[in-house]
């Protein structure tokens, strides 16, 4: 009974990440190194950690789905991010907008 109890305990400290969250975590590592090649699987833009900063962590605040025209879903997430830059860390808001592409996968096609 007791390894049960244990394996339910950890199971349930692990945690769940949604899709769309993954991809923009993807993202966000793939644009950190200005690997162009990596991040074109999950991105159709770039966040240039030159010009933008990298962003060490983030809370995904809000999601709103609609239905694009071509009948994809879109997702708008809000993000609570830390940014650091040459200049230092500070709070920034971003907004990521994301496709589902065939086969389920979220790509991340624009972030202001």
């Amino acid at each position: 009974m007791r390894p049960l109890c244990l394996l339910v305990l950890l199971a349930a400290g692990c945690g769940w990440v949604p899709a769309d969250e993954q991809a923009i975590r993807t993202f966000f590592a793939e644009s950190s190194l200005y690997d162009r090649t990596r991040l074109a699987e999950v991105g159709q833009v770039a966040f240039d950690p030159r010009v933008e900063g990298v962003v060490h962590r983030f809370d995904v605040v809000s999601r709103e789905d609609t239905t694009g025209n071509d009948g994809r879903r879109h997702r708008v997430a809000r993000l609570d991010a830390v940014v650091r830059s040459d200049r230092g860390s500070s709070h920034r808001t971003i907004v990521v907008t994301l496709e589902q592409a065939a086969g389920g996968r979220w790509m991340i096609t624009a972030y202001r």
